[in-house]
């Protein structure tokens, strides 16, 4: 799945880029990834209570500025980022690109969706422990909830955990967040090998169908989704290490 990134990046409209990095394989050169962060990054970077999440966010942050820099061909600490009022960040409308971006980061881990189209990513650990079935009757609608709750008990976790992602990847990628809640809207991904669809939505008059999402189920447990604003169904290329630093 995952392959070498190529030495000249571009995106198409019908692509969709999927990054993927270890983060603590890049602790080594974390001044290095500290030096491209802009002045509103660094006083950020400050508000954390650890140093791990200090050194966690640097990093992940520092490689988004790598990344992007690849496609838009300017240096990482010259890109400049607005943020929406939830706090999305999004490229300065200075830089002169119509390419959009999401990332998400679990435990060691940080992903990036990068395209042409809104785009959200979300990254999550299957944890066996979590009392799914209490937090679903809190944030999932009644159909998904009660889906879940008629599952093998073997099974819940790992549709507790896809679903979560999905509707936190589209949260994200309209721009809402998590604030948005995640009772507002409805997906259909009850049958195995069917697309999944978003069916309720409360954040607009009318539904908007030109969105696709897909997860993933990757090692050690973890799950990926991505939702995507596109009215063509992209095609997808998954990069996992840049080395540039």
């Amino acid at each position: 799945m995952w392959q070498y990134p190529p030495q000249n990046l571009s995106l198409s409209n019908n692509d969709i880029h999927i990054w993927m990095i270890e983060i603590e394989s890049y602790r080594h050169n974390i001044y290095n990834f500290q030096e491209i962060l802009s002045p509103d990054e660094q006083e950020r970077i400050n508000r954390f209570s650890s140093k791990s999440l200090k050194e966690y966010f640097i990093i992940y942050r520092g490689y988004l500025r790598i990344i992007l820099s690849q496609y838009l061909t300017i240096k990482p600490d010259e890109i400049c980022f607005t943020y929406s009022s939830k706090g999305k960040p999004l490229l300065d409308q200075k830089i002169l690109s119509n390419i959009k971006f999401n990332l998400s980061h679990k435990n060691n881990y940080a992903v990036y969706a990068i395209s042409k189209y809104n785009v959200g990513i979300d990254l999550e650990k299957i944890d066996e422990k979590v009392r799914v079935e209490n937090i679903a009757k809190r944030y999932f609608c009644h159909d998904e909830f009660d889906y879940l709750i008629n599952l093998e008990s073997s099974k819940k976790a790992e549709y507790f955990f896809k679903l979560w992602t999905i509707k936190e990847a589209y949260l994200k990628a309209i721009g809402e967040g998590l604030s948005g809640g995640l009772d507002s809207i409805c997906f259909g991904l009850n049958k195995d090998n069917q697309p999944i669809k978003l069916v309720k939505e409360n954040h607009r008059q009318k539904k908007d169908d030109n969105w696709h999402f897909q997860t993933w189920n990757l090692l050690d447990n973890y799950i990926m989704s991505v939702a995507i604003d596109s009215p063509i169904k992209l095609k997808f290329y998954y990069y996992s290490d840049l080395s540039i630093i």
